[in-house]
């Protein structure tokens, strides 16, 4: 093992926070929220002049709008059954088929039921979580250094990671702010040993894989590589103190089985906790697992990042996009900076503490399972753990190597500010280096697409001709497997739709699928009545002039249909249909 400064381990982290302390920590906390604040509209720019109708794309953010909604939806109304989506209708679990989003859902409820659009809902836990996550580094990097000036720079460096924007449509990939929270609760359980720090560890690592299921399973390993570290690093520090003196060293053997014990029961703790809150929604993923299966080995692959791929950052970014966007591919941009990977160097110089022994060991496991199949972690993990039978980028581990040379940095600046003593000096590096890592993160203005903020006028005449009957199944028409706008739409009304969109699609579904592409024939009519279908929406805004009037033709054609209503829609028109019951031979 590296060689441990003893000096640079910050004791407080463990005991109790004296009331001063506590104070400045709020200081510091509120300064810090403005300051991320401020730079993630810039860093996000033009996104925070949109935020009640803009999103980056309609794939992916729409289908997260939905889960955040259905969240506050069903919460009051039958959280029981959270997880049975109002998609993919008659089908259940529907809300594991991809990320539930369960913690942001809960924490963004109560913005629903003031009445705030779902878009504008959408874009607030979006920019709130990079700058949580920027806050929750910065605070880490604090206490573990003392420096509020490293914590600064950490926390640019974790929150406008290139990563970020290359994933700017994926909500629950900046959902990262319960990572450094857990670390920090992490480091207080092995140096105190406190019951209550090992119920925070297991209450952050749950809210963790609650808000991302890829980060919270792979913060598992990493976490338990730092856990060991740590724990070698104080018995080692506890031997060493204890000198040649045999009287010394019984006693240092007796506090080392003591404090062992209470870390193990911090652990356990933590634990416990974990498993009881992570549990229902553990559930329910196993069991929606059983209908729509685990990741393709073939696809894992396709996932896995090699060494070429931590040189390349997506094409927005304004320094590095136009040239080294080559080197890498789809969800495999992993480029940290050359800032954080400086700094990084210069924290791990000696001498190092336990602390940056920690985070420079599990940097190096959070870069081989990024590689996936290419790498020496990850089969094993795949073949063993079933979690990791769900997840298909492991490229994404790519979060977890800037996420500890975010840290890494933070020693790194310490190191730098050590070369002078004056105070303006200081700030005039911190300020420099700050500056530096923004205008290396800096993008392009992001493309965001404004989206109707009110639904297409025919659902409210479909509620009226549903009257106070149960909840309706209805099926929009063109059906695909890739379109979450239908889902955005049933966020206004709620009733059940067949369509749907997700990272997994069950069997039934891609039966639909090719069953419907004869609509409206005898077994696509079929198929819709065995699922309790009662309406159909055509949506000619989606559909060639021609293909919209041929389609309605047909339905028209058929004693199966009764016209309900027609409207116009984003200058084309949508007509809906009453399904007719069937009629015996």
């Amino acid at each position: 093992m590296a060689r441990i400064d003893t000096a640079m381990e910050p004791a407080r982290l463990a005991g109790p926070v004296a009331p001063a302390h506590a104070r400045s920590i709020v200081r510091v906390l509120a300064w810090g929220f403005a300051l991320m604040t401020v730079l993630t509209a810039m860093m996000t720019y033009p996104q925070v002049l949109m935020l009640s109708n803009g999103l980056p794309d309609v794939g992916d953010p729409l289908l997260n709008t939905w889960a955040l909604a259905w969240v506050a939806h069903q919460l009051p109304i039958a959280p029981a059954r959270l997880f049975d989506g109002n998609i993919f209708f008659p089908e259940r679990l529907t809300l594991a088929y991809s990320e539930a989003l369960v913690v942001p859902g809960l924490m963004a409820a109560p913005l629903h039921w003031l009445g705030l659009g779902p878009i504008l809902v959408y874009n607030l836990v979006f920019l709130s979580a990079i700058v949580c996550s920027g806050v929750g580094v910065m605070f880490l990097v604090r206490e573990l250094t003392g420096h509020t000036s490293a914590g600064i720079v950490s926390g640019i460096v974790f929150a406008f990671l290139p990563f970020r924007i290359d994933h700017i449509s994926h909500l629950q990939l900046q959902l990262t702010q319960w990572i450094p929270l857990t670390m920090w609760a992490l480091h207080r359980v092995v140096q105190g040993g406190r019951p209550r720090d090992g119920v925070l560890l297991g209450v952050f690592a749950a809210c963790q894989i609650l808000s991302c299921v890829y980060f919270g399973v792979f913060l598992l390993p990493y976490a338990a590589v730092m856990a060991v570290v740590l724990v070698l690093a104080e018995w080692r520090v506890a031997r060493r103190g204890a000198g040649p003196d045999l009287g010394a060293q019984a006693a240092s053997v007796a506090r080392d089985r003591t404090g062992g014990r209470r870390r193990l029961v911090a652990f356990a703790l933590a634990g416990l906790v974990y498993a009881a809150i992570t549990a229902p929604t553990g559930l329910a993923y196993v069991r929606a697992s059983r209908v729509v299966g685990e990741r393709h080995v073939e696809e894992v692959k396709a996932g896995s990042a090699t060494l070429g791929h931590y040189l390349a950052t997506g094409s927005k970014n304004a320094v590095y996009g136009r040239w080294s966007e080559t080197f890498g591919q789809a969800e495999r941009r992993l480029f940290p900076g050359a800032i954080a990977i400086v700094l990084a160097l210069v924290g791990l110089w000696r001498p190092r503490s336990s602390a940056q022994v920690g985070y420079g060991l599990p940097l190096l496991l959070a870069f081989d399972m990024s590689l996936g199949f290419n790498g020496l972690t990850y089969p094993f993990l795949w073949e063993h753990v079933l979690p990791f039978r769900g997840l298909r980028v492991p490229a994404r581990m790519g979060l977890f190597v800037g996420f500890s040379l975010a840290v890494l940095a933070g020693f790194g600046v310490v190191r730098v500010l050590s070369v002078t003593t004056s105070p303006t000096r200081r700030r005039a590096i911190v300020a420099g280096i700050a500056l530096v890592a923004l205008a290396e993160y800096r993008s392009h203005p992001l493309g965001i697409r404004a989206v109707p903020t009110d639904p297409p006028p025919i659902y409210a005449d479909l509620l009226r001709d549903r009257g106070d009957s149960p909840r309706a199944a209805i099926v929009e028409l063109p059906i695909a497997r890739e379109d979450p706008t239908y889902m955005y739409y049933s966020t206004f009304h709620w009733e059940n739709l067949l369509n749907g969109y997700s990272g997994f699609h069950s069997p039934a579904y891609f039966d639909l699928l090719t069953t419907l592409g004869q609509f409206p024939d005898a077994a696509s009519l079929e198929a819709l009545r065995r699922r309790g279908t009662r309406y159909v929406v055509i949506h000619g805004e989606l559909l060639e002039q021609a293909e919209y009037a041929k389609l309605v033709a047909a339905v028209e054609g058929t004693r199966d249909f009764t016209l309900v209503s027609r409207r116009p829609w984003l200058g084309r028109e949508m007509s809906l249909y009453r399904l007719m019951p069937a009629t015996s031979p």
